[in-house]
C-alpha cells in the first residue's frame, strides 16, 4: 500500500479553544465521544486502517489524559520497535519554549520528522470526525504528482475563525485559499487534513521559522503559485466540531443508524476497558440510545448516549442527554438536553433541563 511510505502527524490540541468546556482539563484529542471513544481514536484508526506504520502525536497542554488513553499505542497496533506511535512534547527550542502555532509546533518536531525514512507526511487535526480512506488520498496525491494535497468537504463550513474555502480549477488544482466569510452556504471547505512530501515539509518549516510565521497554512498559501497543490474531496459522514453545541448535535446524529454505519464503515479502535455488559433492571426503559458496557440502568433513558460505568437509578428519567464515564444519576432525578462530564453526580429528585440548541453542561466531578 502507498501508505506504508507515510508518516502520520496528529495535532492533539488544535482548536481546543472552540470547546473550552470540554478541553479545560484535557486536549481536543482526548475529548470523549460516541459512548466509548476519544476524538483522537478516529484519526489514529483511519491512519492504521490505511497501513500508515508511524504516527507522531503533537501535544501542547493538558495531555495527561491523552497519554493515559493512547498509552504505548497497542490498541492501534502501534506498539512497535520501529516506527509505531510517539508522543511529541510541547517544547520546541530553548529560545521559544511553548509553541504558538502549527508551523511552530512542527518545527519543534523537525528532528523527529527528519529522522523518518518516509517520503510523505499526513497532517491531521482531532476535531474532524470522519472515516477517511488515507490510502486513496495518498494514491491520488502520487497520481497527480502533487506537492501538497488538501482534503476538503462540500457543505456549510464550520463557524471557526480559520475556516477556509478552497477554490479549484477543472483539474482539482487549488488556485485560491481564502477565509470563509459566510457560514450559511455550501462551499468546498478545508478539513485541515493534508498530504505533503517530507522534504518539502522540512523546507517550508525552515522558511516559516526564518520568517517567524506560526501558522502553517499561511506558508502554504504563500506558495500557491509555485507548488502543485490539489484538493481531495471526502464524502460521507464528515463533521467538524466548532462549539459545545456542535459537539452535542454531532453526538445526537449518531443515534441514527445510517450515520453510525457511515462513520464506522471501517473499524475504529480505542483503549479497552474490560467491564461487565450493561445491566438493565426490571424497572428500566431504554429507547433509541447508545449504552456502553459497565452501565447499570434502572430508570428511563430516551435518545441518550451513556458512556462506560454510568448508573441510572430507579425512577430517574433521562432524555436527549450525553452522560460520560462513571457518572451517577440518582433516584427520581430528571435531566433533559444535558451534557454531563465524567464522574458527575446528580442527586435524587433533582431536575435539570436544557434545550437542543443550548444544552446544559455539567463539569467533571460536579455534584448537583
Amino acid at each position: 500500500m502507498a501508505a506504508k511510505n507515510v508518516l502520520g502527524i496528529i495535532f492533539s490540541n488544535a482548536y481546543d479553544e472552540v470547546i473550552p468546556e470540554l478541553t479545560a482539563l484535557r486536549t481536543m484529542g482526548s475529548v470523549p465521544f460516541a459512548g466509548r471513544y476519544r476524538l483522537i481514536d478516529f484519526q489514529l484508526s483511519n491512519m492504521v486502517n490505511a497501513g500508515i506504520p508511524q504516527v507522531g502525536i503533537i501535544t501542547k497542554s493538558n495531555y495527561r489524559s491523552l497519554m493515559d488513553h493512547v498509552g504505548n499505542g497497542k490498541p492501534w497496533d502501534l506498539s512497535r520497535k520501529r516506527g509505531g506511535m510517539t508522543i511529541l512534547p510541547p517544547f520546541n527550542t530553548p529560545e521559544t519554549g511553548m509553541f504558538r502555532g502549527k508551523a511552530d509546533s512542527l518545527f519543534g518536531s523537525i528532528d523527529y520528522i527528519s529522522s523518518s525514512d518516509k517520503d510523505y507526511v499526513v497532517l491531521a487535526d482531532c476535531n474532524v470526525i470522519c472515516n477517511i480512506d488515507y490510502d486513496s488520498l495518498i494514491k491520488a496525491h502520487i497520481a497527480k504528482n502533487a506537492d501538497i494535497t488538501i482534503a476538503y468537504a462540500n457543505g456549510i463550513p464550520p463557524a471557526i475563525n480559520s475556516a477556509t474555502e478552497l477554490v479549484m480549477d477543472e483539474n482539482g488544482r487549488i488556485t485560491d485559499d481564502r477565509y470563509v466569510d459566510c457560514y450559511s452556504s455550501n462551499v468546498n471547505y478545508s478539513l485541515k487534513i493534508m498530504v505533503i512530501g517530507r522534504t518539502l515539509l522540512e523546507r517550508l518549516l525552515h522558511e516559516a521559522h526564518s520568517a517567524r510565521i506560526d501558522d502553517f497554512e499561511t506558508i502554504v498559501i504563500k506558495n500557491l503559485s509555485f507548488l502543485g497543490i490539489y484538493g481531495y474531496e471526502v464524502k460521507g459522514f464528515v463533521r467538524t466540531l466548532e462549539s459545545l453545541r456542535s459537539y452535542y448535535e454531532v453526538s445526537m446524529e449518531l443515534l441514527n443508524s445510517e450515520n453510525r454505519k457511515a462513520l464506522f464503515a471501517s473499524p475504529v479502535y480505542t483503549k479497552v476497558r474490560d467491564q461487565f455488559p450493561a445491566v438493565y433492571g426490571i424497572t428500566s426503559k431504554v429507547k433509541n440510545s447508545l449504552i456502553a458496557d459497565g452501565c447499570k440502568i434502572d430508570g428511563e433513558v430516551e435518545n441518550c448516549i451513556l458512556f462506560r460505568g454510568v448508573t441510572v437509578a430507579k425512577g430517574a428519567k433521562l432524555k436527549n442527554c450525553i452522560v460520560m464515564q462513571d457518572s451517577y444519576i440518582g433516584d427520581n432525578a430528571e435531566i433533559e438536553c444535558v451534557i454531563a462530564d465524567k464522574a458527575v453526580v446528580v442527586k435524587p429528585n433533582k431536575k435539570l433541563c436544557g434545550a437542543s440548541n443550548y444544552p446544559v453542561y455539567i463539569g467533571k466531578g460536579i455534584v448537583i
